[in-house]
Formats: structure tokens, C-alpha cells, sequence
């Protein structure tokens, strides 16, 4: 419940494309008996490989690319600045803010909280935790950042922690 009351006070859901071609996601904030403005879908997809058959290849969904535009579904599709040869971070925020997109939920994968936390766009977490451990069978929440030392590690200030269901849910600001 917690985590789709932060999707309805955000204006925008971003997610990588494996998280779509793995998991098929709505990313739609969905509260109890309460009508919700739906935030933007944002995915960020290099090779365009999302289907157009996604959950969320509709109307309010916008997929930013390194190929070039082609259709998928009813989606928006937008070419963006590379980096690496997947887009930029400094290039879809502009993409956002053109859109705009003034807070943003960043949900899927470690390759793209990675992006995000190296490019240093991420002023808050919102970390919930389940009360079970994978090991190396599960996938990393946050990929490599590529730390030359410590130091250079993302530093961050637990603002709370509080139950939510099973699980912990943390609340961190940047310092």
C-alpha cells in the first residue's frame, strides 16, 4: 500500500527495460477506494525492446531511447543523448522536466538505480526491505557504482523506519 502512495505523489514512474521484459508491470498507483491522476510511465529502453503487447506500452507512457523512434503500442517514444550507448542520465532528466516531470519514482532495477546514483540525480530513498534474504540467486537492488574508495560512495541520512505490512520500510535524504 505504502509503495503505491508514493507512485500517486509522484508525477512519474521510471523503470529500466529489463524490469519491463521480466516482470510486465502496470506501474500504476492503485489506492483503495480513491480515484488517482495516474503518473507518467517512463521506461528507459537503448535497443527499444519493450513490446508493444507491455502493460504499460499505453498512452501515458513514455520510452526514452538511444535507436532510433518506432512505434510501441500507444507509447511515446523519444531519442535521447547517449552515454555508453544507453541514455543519458543529464539527458532524460531534461527529456522529464520537458515532459513536466517534477518529482520522479525511480522503481526498477540495479543497473538503473546505479545510473541514477552515479550521475548523482537521487536526493531521497525509499527503501522497503522483506523479511527474507535471496543471496547471490536474487539480483542486486543497486549494480556497480564503480567506487575508486569508500569516500566515494553515495552517503545518505535515515530520516525514519516504520513497518509496513512484513516489511521495513526506511526513508533516507542525501547529504
Amino acid at each position: 500500500m505504502e509503495g503505491h502512495r508514493l507512485r500517486a505523489a509522484h508525477d512519474a514512474i521510471l523503470v529500466g527495460v529489463e524490469t519491463v521484459l521480466h516482470d510486465d508491470p502496470e506501474l500504476t498507483a492503485r489506492l483503495p477506494g480513491r480515484a488517482v491522476d495516474q503518473p507518467l510511465r517512463v521506461v528507459l529502453d537503448s535497443r527499444l525492446r519493450t513490446p508493444a503487447t507491455a502493460k504499460l506500452a499505453g498512452e501515458n507512457t513514455l520510452i526514452l531511447t538511444a535507436a532510433p523512434p518506432a512505434p510501441v503500442g500507444a507509447a511515446r517514444v523519444r531519442q535521447v543523448e547517449t552515454e555508453d550507448g544507453r541514455p543519458s542520465i543529464p539527458a532524460v532528466l531534461r527529456a522529464l522536466d520537458s515532459a513536466g516531470v517534477a518529482s520522479l519514482l525511480i522503481e526498477g532495477g540495479g543497473q538503473v538505480a546505479a545510473s541514477f546514483l552515479r550521475a548523482g540525480a537521487v536526493d531521497r530513498l525509499e527503501w522497503f526491505r522483506a523479511p527474507i534474504l535471496l543471496g547471490a540467486e536474487g539480483r542486486p537492488c543497486v549494480a556497480a557504482l564503480a567506487l575508486a574508495k569508500l569516500a566515494d560512495a553515495p552517503k545518505f541520512r535515515r530520516l525514519g523506519a516504520a513497518p509496513a505490512g512484513d516489511d521495513l520500510w526506511e526513508r533516507y535524504d542525501r547529504l
